[in-house]
């Protein structure tokens, strides 16, 4: 398996430096690994990968992408909006097909505890 130095630039114009290296067995999973591992949060404008002992520099082909999934509603309880209803609504659909039990589960198989200890 070839190793790959990743190499970024911050800004536009900036030269290229090192950020880091990784293991892949071809350019295209190198490139795939370097834009999750070392620019899923946007740390550079665009990036580009070197095999180890080469010269030839393969540049990032869309760095548009870079940074990823910057919506964070999932931690916010706005997020969240609909998922009683979603669940309402799934829980009738099972129910027209027969596929839901009504009665209530069984208790546990829990030890009771020992008075004073």
């Amino acid at each position: 398996m070839a190793v790959w130095d990743v190499l970024s630039r911050r800004r536009d114009g900036d030269p290229w430096q090192v950020a880091g290296s990784l293991n892949a067995p071809d350019l295209d999973l190198a490139m795939l690994l370097a834009r999750e591992t070392h620019f899923r949060h946007g740390e550079g404008t665009t990036f580009a990968l070197r095999r180890r002992g080469e010269d030839e520099v393969h540049e990032c082909p869309d760095p548009e992408g870079l940074g990823g999934v910057i919506d964070k509603e999932y931690r916010r309880q706005t997020g969240y909006v609909g998922v009683g209803a979603k669940l309402k609504r799934v829980h009738a659909m099972m129910a027209d097909r027969g596929l839901v039990i009504d009665h209530p589960r069984p208790r546990g198989h829990r030890r009771r505890e020992r008075a004073g200890a």
